[in-house]
């Protein structure tokens, strides 16, 4: 990831915005509070809601004393919501609570390896080579290094809960009625009634149209099957022996968490266990636009954290690719370009094969991290690509910090 498919919905989800002319009603009254909160940002600017007084850590760990699942949706390359997170497992775990630890960020196929990395089996690097995690998820591994260094040190079970991704290509692409008899097969239980949803899929994609679905039903099927394929694995480890009485943690984008729609309604489908969600929100003006949904009065989640914002010169910059690894010669290869990102407008193509950036051969995804570290926001940075068996050389220009 640099993006992986997945991670273009959480950008188009940060993109937010509703389409067409309706007139939105007024705010609830919880909106004017949090509107209210201005820089500087404190470490605990937590909402509860739909109340939206502002609470302590101790209380927010209090309020989650029974609570069997906890969904905390974040904003991925936000450090801060990290350590939240890695903050409420420790608390978790501080109150002697039994934790799984489920993932968005891995496949199901990756279990094998994450069981190994948490029975201390693995070293970083080589877990980070097994993993495939520049290819298969690509945020940046600090991020997240705490967290998977605490379930190490604990001995977690660190639930993989993501459907392959090459399924979800094939329903964002065919649509559910033209895939095989054999891959619908093995499609979870799908729920594509909720017009609420449906609808706020839709003010999404209306922004992004023509992204990497080829319609907007097929978008649509996209992200119910990855909401609905997380929430199968959540239940079906929750009900089996291995999860009883095993408080379980889920981290994902907030776009599989705001409203319920994503994967808590789903899981709670499956299996009514008592669930709450936290969803974690950096600072910006008009905080509003992202906390409240025209066809639902619903809060965005019962626990709204809002953080201070990464500071711009300690996010890597991106270009928007989803690269994978050719099998036959070794090379990196674009798989998908996130709608709108840099590559797109500089013209780089699925399929085209990245060979060297700034005149340096690329041998893996780092290469190209270490050198859009070192260019910085905004600068350009050159790309030799192979397409159709012909060498190239693409431009691309670097977002603005302010980005």
């Amino acid at each position: 990831m640099k993006p992986r498919f997945q991670l273009a919905f959480v950008f188009l989800f940060a993109l937010f915005l509703l389409v067409g002319c309706v007139k939105r009603p007024p705010a609830p009254p919880w909106v004017s509070r949090i509107q209210a909160l201005a820089p500087p940002i404190g470490p605990e600017e937590i909402f509860k809601l739909p109340e939206g007084e502002t609470i302590s850590f101790a209380e927010l760990m209090e309020d989650l004393d029974s609570v069997k699942a906890i969904f905390v949706g974040e904003v991925h390359d936000q450090s801060e919501h990290h350590q939240i997170q890695l903050k409420i497992l420790q608390g978790l775990l501080d109150g002697g609570r039994e934790v799984v630890l489920g993932m968005e960020m891995f496949q199901r196929f990756q279990q094998p390896i994450l069981d190994r990395w948490t029975q201390g089996l693995f070293t970083e690097d080589e877990f980070l080579h097994e993993i495939q995690w520049e290819t298969t998820w690509g945020v940046d591994y600090n991020l997240y290094q705490g967290i998977l260094n605490a379930a190490k040190a604990h001995h977690l079970k660190v639930l993989a809960l993501n459907v392959q991704r090459e399924m979800v290509r094939k329903v964002a692409e065919k649509g559910i009625d033209r895939l095989s008899s054999e891959d619908k097969e093995k499609l979870p239980q799908m729920d594509l009634s909720n017009e609420q949803h449906r609808s706020y899929i839709a003010s999404i994609y209306g922004g992004h149209h023509g992204g990497e679905a080829k319609n907007f039903e097929n978008f649509y099927q996209a992200q119910v099957l990855w909401d609905e394929s997380m929430a199968e694995t959540l239940s079906e480890f929750l009900n089996s022996p291995e999860g009883l009485g095993k408080t379980a943690l889920v981290l994902a984008g907030n776009g599989h968490v705001v409203f319920g729609f994503g994967i808590p309604q789903r899981f709670y489908r499956r299996i009514p266990l008592f669930y709450k969600t936290i969803v974690l929100k950096p600072w910006e003006k008009g905080l509003n636009g992202d906390l409240t949904f025209f066809e639902t009065v619903s809060p965005p989640a019962n626990f709204l954290w809002v953080t201070k914002p990464t500071p711009p010169e300690k996010k890597r910059p991106r270009i928007g690719v989803l690269l994978k690894e050719t099998s036959d010669q070794g090379t990196l290869e674009i798989e998908r370009l996130v709608p709108g990102s840099p590559a797109e407008k500089a013209g780089l193509r699925p399929g085209d094969q990245l060979l060297a950036v700034e005149g340096k051969d690329i041998k893996q995804v780092k290469d190209i991290h270490d050198v859009l570290a070192e260019k910085g926001w905004g600068k350009s940075v050159t790309f030799s690509i192979l397409r159709n068996g012909e060498t190239k050389e693409v431009t691309v220009i670097l977002p603005p910090s302010r980005d």
